[in-house]
């Protein structure tokens, strides 16, 4: 599997499929996120996405773009899911929301070493209200 492979399974496996075995697999053990999430291991990664799986049921994914240059994937994702659970402090509000969101990604010797993403929070905020 090449980087970009992996790194979209990363999104189909983590946040569709709730396949935490893989994504302890394609991480590396002291991976490092560079955003507010702030990740500093795997264990950590499959711990925010578990948060992400208690804030938004029916959650879809779509890769609406990745590109891949030596050890760097960057990737521009749409999420869409219902608001089903505690999200930035705002109740559970039933409401179907979609986002895009950026994140890049350093992958070495097969496996996630650090990412770097952005999210659109405050339009993420507006859209729970």
């Amino acid at each position: 599997m090449d980087n970009k492979e992996l790194v979209s399974h990363f999104f189909v496996e983590g946040y569709i499929n709730h396949n935490y075995d893989f994504i302890m697999e394609c991480m590396a053990e002291d991976y490092i996120d560079h955003s507010p999430a702030g990740a500093r291991s795997n264990a950590d990664a499959v711990g925010i996405l578990k948060i992400v799986e208690g804030q938004f049921s029916d959650l879809k994914i779509e890769v609406l773009d990745v590109f891949g240059e030596e050890d760097m994937v960057a990737t521009r994702i749409l999420y869409q899911g219902i608001h089903a659970g505690t999200c930035m402090g705002i109740p559970a509000t039933g409401k179907h929301i979609s986002f895009e969101a950026l994140e890049n990604f350093r992958v070495v010797d097969g496996k996630i070493v650090e990412s770097w993403g952005y999210w659109p929070d405050k339009e993420i905020e507006a859209k729970l209200r």
